[in-house]
């Protein structure tokens, strides 16, 4: 009989695996086929590089549960959980051993004891797991505690299946186990060390030996049933991140999700704004426009709950759960797969009414649930929209998609690494780019962006009236100084830091403790622009876009010739900071960026501040998210604290885990409608903490907290806290009648003592420089002769061409031309220019002055061509801006006087800011060629460029004798026409126009162009 069933049982065993494994491959193939059909990646290279430190960050988020151990207790369950499954795994290879042999045993540690023990220990501790895990759930349930479980909205059903079945596992290969002592005695593999093995060995005795007989057949064959089973049923619920998980952690973007939002991209190409694909897609407006790393995303989550427990807005009664999004996003991509890859038809557009199918809820459903409104794989879900209300039948509601902070809260506390916050904003970007719905406050933000370039739509001079309330020197760049050289920071101060009142006081604090430090630092002053932050996380992505390549260039023009390591920025914004230095080198920029805190921390460990004061204040922190989760800096704010001699006391909820103030995410300009406010949440949180002063290093976080605090006290009767920045805190700790702050104008007057000391080397080198090319010109002149009769045409010039006598980029200034007289011979016709074609005379972005030029004797009018008119400006390719328009990031040029210039005569020239270097070759002065590039009309101004002084007509000269071929020829200005009024400037695309502009009345642009008569982003 014996023989008998193990022949039954290994025939049952092979034709059950067999019929299991066929189903549970069409399923891989199928989820495979449906997780690979999403949109490309743009940075495929940027999911699968870095092997090594994937390979080692899966080791830790997956092997070792670091995630999941934060959560103690049910971190400490799946521990066990996870790695008995890893052990089980040779008990079911010894099943299937057995099926054919029964004293079989796993070849060379099949007999150790230590690994029965490891087996019977796990198997145990797996047991404990889900004992654990029933409790929770039962304390935890939906139905009695509502939203306050982190199971709201989960498949509860699914979850006790799973509990279920995993028991199974174990009763199972208890059973079997403890009758296999019992039927094998002495040949049973583990003779010690199976202690719980023994155990139920020990009961099943008494049974006898035909009992333990069928038994174990009985628990073989289940043990083997529930596995197959228990497969089956993983692949089609949200088990599936059994499978999914180590490989969405892999892919996951490093460091983590957190930090710059992914520009936009179509096809795994990004999107050129210059000239869109015309099939272009601007974000996520159906689950097909998603990615395949999005797809994993949703096929991943395990609907723990974890992101949904931190959420600020859920936890103020908001309907935006990040769990329930991506469950309705996952939802809807498996109901949509048959149109997607199974060749459904698709249904034809307006073929359902949404309106009539009402709001009905399906299967476990809550309010919340914007999937349950519409179930099954019909005509309504193929067409229902991605973002859309009720009567709409969209998955997710506008509520929930606009009540997001991008705090991070959720992609911090993922165990499996799904980035909320990219897939939201994604469907932002189409909801603002394409379909115009977004709410009415953002109309307003996006409108004083484009006028004004800040979300208060204040006036770009006001942002240096915080100067003028400090009484020690705060140098801007292109008013006080004309260059970095000398300064260690670009103080980048921002627009809260500018207009706010009580960021202001951020701004000075940070200000008077770098100069006390002696930190030599400057600032952009009105060449400063909103960073963009905010519109992009609002879902503007073509304004943050703008603003961005406007603020890259003012830096780096600051930044010329200045090297990589060396230039550094301190922003006392978190969210500045994380758009400069993790944003802005989508752009090309390379910044070493830091935070104040950063900054001052480190000036404290120097000595360079030396806090003697104690503040002695209860203070609590509260952690900007980006700077904390976004960033990963916790530690400098609270050394700060400490410093200054205050004492720290944590609210419940800090660091990593640390609640929003709920200004992220553009929240900032929008009103809160919906459940309470996040920052009287925040705000109770951290006056029950019994602290009289709340620190924070954020001027968002300060302004809402400073607004709950002002709130929470009228409402409760409650004594206010101070909210301050943990700068004023060590500025109050330091005794400041022991330092010296610089003078006003000091930064001023050492620049021009550096540029006069830089003049007078230069000019005591120039005798050297100018004997060189005079021997270079002798010599040329005697090997070709006909040089000297007539000047040779000038070769075209491709790449950066570069006017007559113009300095170029990083060339040294000339010494001053002697005073001996020069005959300039008559100017010949420039080749054509290729590149970025920079008018005669004019600077280069970023070239310093050239020292003035001797005054010359006029050449006599036999001897003197007369100037050339300038020629009309061409039709400009590229990023063309109107005549007269000013540059993004320059400052304005002052009017000119409209004195009309007397008629010039033959001899009547006027000399050029610039001087050519000596080594330049470049003699003559030629009329403007047509441009090809960045044109820039005429008489404008280049970017950063310095204002002109004013031309004065020169005073008619004798004839001058013939100047040596290596002089310094300066550039004539056409002085032969009268001066003429400067055109009105056009309107420009960047809304200087005013609201009444259209589209089209622009000259011809070729760029970030929109089509005529279209609407610009963020215009109802």
């Amino acid at each position: 009989m014996q023989h008998t069933l193990e022949i039954s049982r290994l025939i049952l065993g092979l034709l059950m695996t067999a019929v299991v494994l066929v189903f549970a491959a069409k399923r891989v193939l199928w989820l495979t086929k449906l997780i690979s059909s999403g949109q490309k990646l743009g940075d495929e290279r940027g999911r699968k590089d870095d092997l090594v430190r994937r390979f080692l960050n899966q080791n830790k988020e997956v092997f070792a549960q670091s995630k999941l151990l934060k959560w103690s207790i049910p971190g400490i369950a799946h521990f066990f959980t996870m790695w008995g499954f890893f052990v089980l795994a040779t008990v079911y290879l010894e099943a299937y051993g057995v099926l054919f042999d029964p004293e079989f045993h796993i070849p060379f540690v099949g007999r150790w004891a230590v690994l029965g023990f490891l087996q019977d220990f796990f198997a145990l501790m797996v047991f404990l797991g889900i004992v654990t895990f029933a409790i929770i759930r039962i304390a935890r349930e939906p139905k009695k505690i509502g939203r306050e479980s982190r199971f709201y909205g989960s498949h509860t059903g699914g979850a006790w299946e799973i509990l279920f079945m995993i028991f199974l596992v174990i009763a199972t290969y208890a059973l079997f186990r403890g009758a296999a002592v019992n039927v094998l005695d002495e040949r049973f593999p583990y003779q010690n060390g199976a202690f719980l093995s023994d155990g139920v060995a020990w009961l099943l005795a008494p049974l006898g030996p035909t009992a333990n007989m069928w038994i174990e057949t009985i628990a073989l064959m289940g043990h083997i049933g529930v596995m197959l089973v228990f497969l089956l049923i993983v692949l089609h619920s949200k088990h599936l991140h059994i499978g999914l998980a180590p490989i969405n952690v892999t892919f996951k973007r490093l460091p983590d999700g957190l930090g710059p939002l992914l520009p936009m991209e179509h096809k795994g190409e990004k999107i050129d704004f210059d000239d869109p694909a015309d099939d272009a897609v601007f974000g996520r407006g159906k689950i097909e426009d998603f990615t395949w790393k999005g797809y994993l995303d949703f096929t991943t989550c395990t609907e723990c709950g974890r992101c949904q427990s931190q959420c600020p807005a859920w936890n103020t009664g908001k309907p935006l759960s990040p769990k329930l999004v991506i469950m309705n996003l996952r939802d809807h991509m498996f109901a949509k797969a048959p149109y997607l890859i199974e060749g459904k038809p698709m249904p034809e557009e307006g073929s359902v009414d949404f309106a009539e199918l009402g709001d009905s809820l399906h299967g476990h459903g809550v309010p919340e649930d914007g999937f349950a409104r519409i179930e099954g794989s019909g005509p309504e879900q193929a067409l229902r929209p991605l973002v859309g209300t009720a009567e709409q039948g969209g998955v997710i509601d506008p509520d929930v998609l606009w009540s997001c902070t991008n705090c991070g809260a959720c992609v911090e506390q993922c165990p499996v690494d799904i980035e909320h916050i990219d897939h939201i904003v994604d469907m932002r970007r189409y909801q603002v780019m394409v379909e115009s719905e977004f709410p009415g406050e953002l109309g307003v933000l996006f409108k004083n962006l484009e006028n004004k370039g800040n979300p208060w739509g204040q006036n770009a001079k006001d942002r240096t009236n915080w100067i003028d309330e400090v009484d020690f020197d705060v140098p801007v760049y292109g008013q006080d100084v004309e260059s970095f050289d000398g300064f260690e920071y670009l103080f980048w101060v921002g627009c809260a830091g500018a207009y706010e009142d009580r960021a202001k006081k951020t701004t000075k604090a940070v200000a008077e403790l770098l100069a006390t430090a002696g930190v030599k630092f400057l600032v952009l002053g009105t060449g400063e622009t909103c960073t963009g932050d905010s519109a992009r996380r609002a879902g503007n992505e073509f304004l943050f876009q703008q603003l961005a390549a406007q603020n890259v260039e003012t830096i780096n023009e600051l930044f010329e010739g200045v090297e990589t390591a060396k230039r550094k920025v301190v922003v006392t914004c978190p969210h500045c900071y994380n758009t400069i230095n993790r944003e802005y080198p989508q752009l090309g920029s390379d910044y070493q960026v830091v935070h104040h805190t950063q900054l001052l921390n480190r000036l404290v460990r120097e000595k360079r501040l030396i806090p003697i004061n104690p503040v002695g204040q209860d203070v609590t922190y509260h952690d900007p998210c980006f700077l904390g989760r976004h960033n990963k800096e916790y530690e400098a704010p609270r050394e700060l604290v400490g410093a200054a001699g205050a004492k720290l006391t944590e609210m419940p909820r800090h660091a990593d885990r640390g609640l929003c103030c709920g200004a992220g995410g553009a929240r900032m300009w929008m009103e809160e409608h919906i459940g309470k406010r996040v920052n009287q949440e925040r705000t109770e949180e951290a006056l029950d903490t019994g602290a009289s002063a709340i620190a924070t290093g954020c001027p968002f976080c300060r302004v809402m907290i400073t607004d709950g605090v002002d709130e929470v006290a009228t409402a409760t009767d409650r004594q206010k806290a101070e909210v301050l920045d943990v700068a004023q805190l060590l500025l109050a700790s330091l005794e400041t009648s022991l330092y010296t702050l610089p003078e006003k104008g000091t930064a001023a007057k050492w620049s021009a003592e550096l540029a006069e000391k830089r003049a007078e080397a230069e000019a005591a080198a120039a005798p050297a420089v100018e004997e060189a090319a005079e021997e270079e010109a002798v010599a040329e002149e005697t090997a070709t002769p006909a040089k000297a009769a007539a000047p040779a045409a000038a070769a075209p010039v491709k790449g950066l061409g570069i006017a007559g006598a113009a300095k170029r980029p990083g060339a040294k200034k000339a010494a001053p031309a002697a005073s001996a007289p020069a005959a300039a011979p008559a100017a010949e016709t420039a080749a054509p220019v290729k590149g970025l074609g920079i008018a005669g005379g004019a600077k280069r972005p970023g070239a310093k002055k050239a020292a003035p030029a001797a005054a010359a004797p006029a050449a006599t009018p036999a001897e003197t061509a007369p100037a050339e008119p300038a020629k009309p400006e061409p039709e400009v390719k590229g990023l063309g801006i109107a005549s007269g328009a000013r540059r993004p990031g320059a400052k304005k040029a002052p009017a000119a006087p409209a004195a009309a210039a007397p008629a010039a005569t033959p001899a009547e020239t006027t000399t050029s800011q610039d001087t050519a270097g000596a080594d330049t070759g470049i003699e003559e002065s030629k009329p403007e060629p047509p441009v090809v590039g960045l044109g820039i009309a005429a008489g404008a101004r280049r970017p950063g460029a310095k204002k002109a002084a004013a031309p004065k007509p020169a005073a008619a000269a004798p004839a001058a004798p013939e100047a040596p071929e290596a002089a310094v020829v300066p550039e004539t200005a056409a002085a032969s026409e009268p001066a003429e009024p400067e055109p009105a400037p056009a309107p420009t695309s960047n809304g200087s126009g005013g609201d009444a502009r259209v589209v089209g009345d622009e000259p011809p642009v070729k760029g970030l162009g929109i089509a005529k008569g279209a609407r610009r982003p963020g215009k109802r």
